[in-house]
C-alpha cells in the first residue's frame, strides 16, 4: 500500500482506467451473451479483459517499481500538421534545456503552463523518420499532469 502513495496520480489513473475498460468489456459481453446467446462475443470480450488485465499488471509494475522517466518543464511551443495523429510539443526545463515530444492530439497541452510527462524506461528505437519514431515510441508514453505552483498537481491524462 505504501507504493501506491508514492506513485504519481497520472500513472495510477492510467492503471485504474485500463482495469475499468477490461472489466466493462467483460460485463458488456456477458450481458450480451445472456440476452442473445452469442458465445463469440463473450469469448472476444473475455480476451479483451485478459489482455487489459495483463496491461494493467504491467503498468502497475512500472509505477510501483518506479521504472519510468520524468520530463518536467514549461511548454514553449505546440504545433501540429494536418492529417497527423500526433502533435509536437517543445518543453523547456529550469536549466533551459529544450525537449521535443510527440503526443496524441487528444492531449490538452497549453503553451506557458508547466507539465510533468512520464515515460517507460527503456531503449527507444530511432529510425530517423518522425512518423515511424512516434509510432514505435507510443507505448513508452504513460501520461502527464499539469504542475500547479500553488496547489497539488491536477491529473490530466
Amino acid at each position: 500500500m505504501n507504493t501506491l502513495k508514492n506513485c504519481p496520480k497520472a500513472l495510477l489513473q492510467r492503471v485504474l482506467l485500463t482495469a475499468l475498460i477490461g472489466a466493462g468489456c467483460l460485463v458488456t459481453g456477458a450481458a450480451y451473451y445472456v440476452f442473445s446467446g452469442d458465445a463469440v462475443t463473450l469469448a472476444l470480450s473475455g480476451l479483451v479483459f485478459a489482455f487489459s488485465t495483463v496491461r494493467c499488471v504491467n503498468l502497475y509494475n512500472v509505477a510501483a517499481k518506479q521504472k519510468y522517466e520524468v520530463i518536467e518543464g514549461a511548454c514553449v511551443e505546440a504545433s501540429s500538421k494536418p492529417f497527423r495523429k500526433q502533435f509536437t510539443v517543445k518543453i523547456m526545463d529550469g536549466a533551459g534545456i529544450e525537449t521535443t515530444l510527440r503526443l496524441g492530439k487528444g492531449s490538452k497541452i497549453k503553451i506557458g503552463r508547466r507539465y510533468r510527462f512520464y515515460f517507460k524506461q527503456g531503449e527507444r528505437l530511432s529510425t530517423g523518420s518522425g512518423y515511424f519514431d512516434a509510432a514505435l515510441s507510443s507505448d513508452y508514453f504513460l501520461g502527464f499532469e499539469e504542475i500547479c505552483t500553488h496547489s497539488q498537481p491536477s491529473v490530466i491524462q
